[in-house]
Formats: C-alpha cells, sequence, structure tokens
C-alpha cells in the first residue's frame, strides 16, 4: 500500500507532522482501500521513520500510545482525517480511518523524520507459535479450519 517519509525542519514540530500526514492521506488514502490503519513513524530520518510508521500500522485497532501526549495527537489526527470525508472505498464519508496509530523514538533535535503507512480495511493481525519441529499452533485463531 502506499506510503511516504520524509525529514522535516525541527521547526515544524507537531503541526508540521499532522501536515504531512494530512497531506499524504489526500495524495494517496483513496487509492489504499479506505478505511484505513494509519500509522506514523517519528524518528531521526527517513528509514527509521518508515519502520516505526510499519510497526505502529501493525497495532491493533483502538490501542493507543502509552505516552498521554502521543496518544491525544493520536486521537487529533484520527477525527481530522476522518474530516476530510474520503470515506469507505473513496467514495466519501465520514469514516476514513479505522485508526490513527504513532509510534516515536529518540531523536536528534536538528532533524524531525517522519513517515506514514497505510493498512487497508481488510488488515489482519494474527499470533503463530513454531516448536522446534517446525509444527505450527495459530494463538489467535484457535477455532479455525484450515
Amino acid at each position: 500500500l502506499p506510503g511516504r517519509a520524509a525529514v522535516l525542519m525541527p521547526s515544524a514540530g507537531y503541526e508540521g507532522i499532522a501536515k504531512f500526514v494530512a497531506d499524504t492521506m489526500v495524495e494517496f488514502g483513496v487509492n489504499a482501500c479506505p478505511p484505513l490503519v494509519v500509522g506514523v513513524g517519528v524518528g531521526t530520518c527517513v528509514a527509521s521513520s518508515a519502520k516505526l510508521a510499519k510497526r505502529a500500522s501493525l497495532r491493533k485497532v483502538g490501542s493507543r500510545n502509552p505516552d498521554p501526549l502521543v496518544a491525544r495527537m493520536e486521537e487529533d489526527l484520527e477525527k481530522a482525517l476522518n474530516g476530510i470525508a474520503i470515506g469507505p472505498q473513496g467514495l466519501s464519508g465520514s469514516s476514513s480511518v479505522l485508526c490513527v496509530n504513532i509510534e516515536n523514538m529518540a531523536r536528534h533535535p536538528s532533524a524531525l523524520g517522519v513517515g506514514v503507512a497505510f493498512g487497508c480495511w481488510a488488515h489482519r493481525r494474527g499470533t503463530i507459535a513454531f516448536d522446534a519441529d517446525m509444527n505450527y499452533t495459530l494463538l489467535s485463531h484457535k477455532e479455525a479450519i484450515l
């Protein structure tokens, strides 16, 4: 799915991050099968930010970052992105995103790396365990018949 990463001027701050995420949503969101899971990474460079964004996109829908300031930004971005009104399948409506998850890391004050990774509405997650003989157990889908 589409995504983007860049290094912003540090003075861009939270507003710059929010604008970058919103601009990315406007440009690519309709092509990513909304409503979307939006992962945002804030790091030191393009590479670390993209990796954090992907990690954020894999968090459970409805989970929040343990840092209250970051959790608040997740909520604010979710509200703003739903306000863009891309809607399900890009046909307009108020449900453009299912959630916004942010992961961040310590960074140098001279750089503000930001990454955005999208997951479509059918975004799935599961947990599997392998034993020494490579037999497996689907931990998250024990009732599934394969």
